[in-house]
């Protein structure tokens, strides 16, 4: 809305004198030339046909009731208002109740930083919104802060995001335009879908420090710019839409698709054996990404990997969705070569055994002094084992390793399990179908050092004892 030049100076004083007078908030000297960009378009406005979202000032802090924000970023705070207008030819002509809920704000507002970074509310203490709260009728507002975290550099663009499950999705521009999301997907090569998501690959980086974090010993960080679209649909009364729908016709709204369970479901599978996680606090890809259905937009996964790897993919494993109009359907996961090597074959094994669907192999057997921290003791053994499990039915689950291997004598303990490099391996881990093989080693202190070791495998349809000689 244009207001008078009077008008907008005052605004933009006020602006000016919020961002220098909330004690956290960074000096105005030393605001990025964002800020004042921003403000100058303040307050700015979306609507659909039932909400009306205002933003009324922005700021930017260096912590948030006390706390940091994650590496590489800082915190945006936004006054936001909703406003109900809720029509009543949606009340009297279908039956609309006239309380409107905004259900999860979490799961509602977004921030769009750049056209490439995606990222979910917090909401500070003192705040007077709730994550979910009613509208109880036409004409009814609610006002109150909302913090995002964004990357601690120049901006370029931000827009906030709001989706309702019945009504269309309101945009408010604060910064720069917005690309269509056809750019952004077409600057891609390496792209997969199916019917609820698709997923592009923009850039892949490996670097040994990252965001002022050493990777481990042996590890290097792998960056992954990876950016999606929501292509969820469901039917939804057209007239809530376009007040010139015909009353009885209906519409397909476009919906923000979650990728839930992400932090365990998207790896990075080096040499078709190790699948790392990411860490989440490197990565600005939000733990359960939100793929906007109007953008093409999403984050940086930052996973640690050998130093030593030779092939790597990006794996978006699929759980079971569920949601409406959403079939039971497992979909296929979402697979990007990032670099193409030839790992070593494996050895033949020392042992495997069949348990059920899942396939249990051991290859190795190697006694030190030393791993992965531990250190033996006078008299004292360490010994670690590189297992594999493989998962031969169709369908993935979540898996742990650590209690199928128990030690019989010489009197034993497991320490730990380990990815290579070695890293601690997380339980339960994602095990896919398909037979795709997961390595780890099974660390063990034993009292005294052997040339075989007695274990009792215990797994689901199997328990038998197993042999294990040390490799020369």
């Amino acid at each position: 809305m244009n207001q008078p030049r009077t008008r907008q100076a005052l605004r933009y004083m006020a602006g000016l004198l919020a961002l220098t007078g909330l004690g956290a908030v960074t000096p105005a000297a030393a605001q990025p030339p964002c800020v004042e960009a921003v403000q100058e378009r303040l307050p700015a406005l979306g609507c659909n046909r039932a909400f009306t979202l205002h933003v009324k000032e922005m700021a930017f802090r260096d912590e948030l009731d006390g706390q940091a924000p994650p590496p590489g970023q800082r915190w945006i705070t936004l006054e936001v208002r909703f406003d109900s207008w809720m029509p009543s030819d949606l009340v009297f002509g279908l039956g609309y109740p006239e309380p409107l809920l905004v259900a999860a704000l979490e799961r509602q507002l977004y921030l769009l930083v750049d056209d490439r970074q995606v990222t979910r509310p917090i909401l500070p203490t003192g705040s007077s919104l709730e994550d979910e709260f009613v509208l109880p009728r036409s004409g009814a507002r609610r006002q109150g802060e909302v913090a995002f975290a964004v990357p601690d550099e120049s901006l370029s663009q931000l827009s906030l995001h709001y989706y309702h499950d019945q009504y269309a999705p309101i945009v408010v521009p604060l910064l720069g335009e917005r690309a269509e999301p056809d750019e952004g997907a077409a600057q891609v090569n390496r792209q997969q879908s199916h019917d609820l998501l698709a997923l592009g690959v923009h850039d892949v980086e490996r670097h040994d420090r990252w965001q002022g974090e050493a990777a481990p010993e042996g590890m290097q960080w792998l960056v992954v710019d990876l950016r999606g679209q929501g292509e969820w649909r469901t039917q939804v009364d057209a007239r809530a839409l376009d007040a010139s729908a015909e009353p009885e016709a209906e519409a397909a709204l476009r919906r923000v698709m979650e990728y839930i369970e992400a932090p365990g479901l998207l790896q990075a599978v080096v040499d078709g054996r190790h699948a790392y996680v990411r860490d989440l606090e490197l990565s600005t890809l939000d733990d359960d990404p939100a793929l906007l259905p109007d953008a093409w937009a999403g984050g940086d996964a930052v996973f640690p990997i050998p130093e030593a790897a030779e092939h790597i993919e990006l794996v978006a494993y699929m759980p079971q969705f569920g949601g409406t109009d959403i079939s039971s359907d497992i979909r296929p996961a979402l697979r990007f070569v990032l670099e193409e090597g030839e790992p070593e074959p494996d050895a033949e094994p020392q042992a495997s055994i069949e348990d059920g669907p899942i396939r249990f192999r051991v290859h190795d057997l190697t006694q030190g002094d030393a791993f992965a921290g531990h250190t033996a003791a006078e008299g004292e053994t360490l010994v670690w084992i590189e297992a594999a499990m493989a998962n031969q039915s169709e369908v993935g689950g979540m898996m742990e390793v650590s209690n199928r291997l128990r030690p019989q004598e010489p009197q034993g303990e497991l320490l730990g399990v380990y990815q290579a490099g070695p890293m601690p391996q997380q339980e339960p881990f994602w095990l896919p179908a398909g037979d795709e093989p997961r390595h780890f080693q099974l660390l063990y202190r034993f009292a005294e050092s052997a040339d075989t070791y007695a274990f009792e495998y215990g797994g689901v349809a199997v328990n038998q004892q197993v042999s294990l000689s040390a490799v020369e």
